[in-house]
C-alpha cells in the first residue's frame, strides 16, 4: 500500500507543480496585458488632449478666417485670379511677340533694296500682279 501511496503523492506533486507554473504563467501574462492596457490608455489620453487642442486651433481658425464654405470659395477666387494674371501675362507677351513681328515686316517692306525681291514673290507665289500688266495664259501644257 505504501508503494500506491508514494506513487500517488508523486502525481500530486507533479500536477502541483503543473499548477504552479501555470498560476506563474497566468500572472505573467495578466500583468503584460495590464502593462500594455495601461500604456494604451496612456497614448488614448494623449490623443485626445492633441485633439481638443487641433479642435481649438480649428475653432481659432473659424473664428479668423470664416468657415470652410468661405475658405473655399476665397482659394478658388485666388486661383481663378493668379489664372487670370497668367493668361494676361501671356497674352501681353504674345501681343509684344506679334507686334515685333510685323514691325520686322513693315521694315522689309519698306526697304528700297527688297521691293524687287517682294514683286517676285507676290507674282510667283502667290499670283499677284499689278493693274496695269497684262496677263496672258497659255493652255498648250
Amino acid at each position: 500500500m505504501q508503494s500506491k501511496t508514494k506513487k500517488q503523492f508523486s502525481l500530486s506533486f507533479l500536477m502541483r507543480i503543473f499548477l504552479g507554473l501555470l498560476v506563474i504563467l497566468s500572472i505573467g501574462i495578466c500583468a503584460r496585458s495590464i502593462m500594455r492596457y495601461n500604456e494604451l490608455n496612456r497614448e488614448a489620453e494623449r490623443l485626445e488632449a492633441a485633439l481638443e487642442e487641433l479642435g481649438e486651433l480649428r475653432a481659432e481658425l473659424i473664428e479668423d478666417l470664416g468657415s470652410a464654405e468661405e475658405l473655399k470659395r476665397i482659394l478658388a477666387d485666388y486661383q481663378a485670379y493668379n489664372e487670370l494674371i497668367d493668361a494676361g501675362t501671356a497674352t501681353s507677351e504674345a501681343l509684344e511677340e506679334y507686334q515685333a513681328q510685323l514691325d520686322r515686316i513693315r521694315e522689309i517692306l519698306n526697304s528700297s533694296k527688297n521691293k524687287d525681291y517682294i514683286v517676285k514673290i507676290a507674282k510667283d507665289e502667290l499670283n499677284l500682279y499689278f493693274a496695269d500688266e497684262e496677263i496672258i495664259y497659255n493652255d498648250i501644257n
